[in-house]
C-alpha cells in the first residue's frame, strides 16, 4: 500500500513520526477545491494512485493548482489513481532517491542518487517519469546519510513491521533535503528501476 496510494503513505508518515510534508488527504473534490483556495501556503498535488510517475503537479498558482484539482478529480485525468489526491505542502530543496534491500527487520542502502524528473532545464514544466539521475552526489554527505538512515528509513522499516505488514524487496525512498532538514516524499518498490541502472554496485556501510 505504500507504493499503490500516496493517502496511505503520507498517513504511514504521519503514525509512525517519519518526518514529510504538510498534507491534507481528498476523496470529495469541493472539499478539495475549498481546501486549496484557502490554504496559505505553495502546494503539490499528488494522485494518490498509480499514474506511470507523472500524477504529481506542481503548480505556480492557485488557479494551476485548481485546474489540476480538476483534471485530476472531474475529468479524470489518469483515471482511478486519481480518485483520492493529497494537497501537501511544497518543499523547497535538493532530492534525493534511496533503494534500500529489506529484510524485513533491517536494511541495507545503495548509495543515494540524485534524480531530475522535470522536462525542460532548470527543473522547469511538468513531471515525467524521470529525466535520468547520477551517483554519487556531492549533497549526500556521510553525515546527512546517517541522518536520513536514523529519522526516515529505519523508522521506515520498523513502521512496516509494527503495523503487521513486513516487507521484504527493494524499497525505493524519494527524500527531500530542506533547510529544515530530511523530509519524506514517497516511497516505491521497484526492482531495476530508473535510479538503479545508474548506481554504482556499492552498499553504504550503514546498519
Amino acid at each position: 500500500m505504500i507504493k499503490g496510494s500516496k493517502t496511505f503513505a503520507k498517513d504511514f508518515m504521519t503514525r509512525h513520526n517519519i518526518p514529510t510534508a504538510r498534507y491534507r488527504n481528498f476523496s470529495n473534490y469541493e472539499e478539495a477545491r475549498n481546501y486549496l483556495a484557502e490554504v496559505g501556503y505553495p502546494v503539490v498535488l499528488k494522485a494518490t494512485g498509480i499514474a506511470a510517475g507523472k500524477g504529481v503537479v506542481i503548480p505556480s498558482s492557485t488557479q494551476e493548482a485548481q485546474a489540476a484539482l480538476k483534471e485530476m478529480m472531474v475529468d479524470k485525468q489518469f483515471g482511478s489513481a486519481g480518485d483520492e489526491v493529497v494537497i501537501e505542502e511544497f518543499l523547497e530543496g535538493q532530492e534525493l532517491s534511496f533503494l534500500s534491500f529489506v529484510d524485513g527487520y533491517t536494511m541495507k542502502s545503495l548509495i543515494p542518487a540524485q534524480d531530475h524528473k522535470q522536462i525542460f532545464e532548470n527543473d522547469q514544466g511538468p513531471n515525467t517519469g524521470g529525466m535520468g539521475c547520477y551517483a554519487p552526489t556531492p549533497i549526500a554527505s556521510g553525515k546527512l546519510v546517517e541522518e536520513i538512515h536514523r529519522t526516515i528509513l529505519i523508522p521506515t522499516v520498523d513502521g512496516i513491521r509494527k503495523d503487521r505488514t513486513p516487507f521484504k524487496g527493494l524499497l525505493f525512498t524519494g527524500i527531500m533535503v530542506t533547510e529544515d532538514g530530511p523530509k519524506t516524499l514517497e516511497y516505491n518498490v521497484r526492482c531495476m528501476a530508473i535510479p538503479s541502472f545508474f548506481t554504482p554496485n556499492y552498499v553504504m556501510p550503514i546498519t
